[in-house]
């Protein structure tokens, strides 16, 4: 009897900078669970992403800092992750608020700026393995 287990070659997790606490768990669970083993049962690439709210307000000296070094450009599927959001209603906030469908474009559209975009997702790398 063999356990099928996924091999995912790319994981996404929280930024360990990120304020909230559940946040960094996840962030070190992730770090813990895919330790360098085996090439080919290691993902090649992990990332950490800002969470709007979050990862921004944990304060300069509490923890790494957010400073991206991989984008990926939203600009066809931005709408879409906009109305994503939306089902996350009841966590968003009203305008000026970082928590919300407006801080979301605005975060979108100023990482964009950063790689000559109009809409980014940005991300720290924390590992990519490249086999050639």
């Amino acid at each position: 009897f063999q356990q099928h287990r996924p091999k995912p070659d790319r994981i996404y997790t929280h930024h360990a900078g990120d304020l909230n606490i559940d946040h960094q768990l996840a962030h070190r669970a992730v770090m813990t669970c895919f330790r360098p083993q085996e090439v080919n049962n290691t993902p090649s690439i992990i990332l950490s992403f800002e969470v709007l709210s979050s990862t921004g307000w944990y304060g300069n000296n509490a923890g790494p800092a957010f400073n991206p070094n991989y984008f990926i450009d939203i600009t066809s599927t931005l709408d879409r992750k906009l109305q994503a959001l939306e089902a996350y209603n009841e966590e968003l906030r009203n305008w000026p608020h970082a928590r919300s469908l407006e801080s979301a474009k605005h975060l979108a559209a100023y990482r964009g700026s950063m790689v000559g975009s109009m809409a980014v997702e940005a991300y720290v790398t924390e590992r990519i393995l490249e086999t050639l």
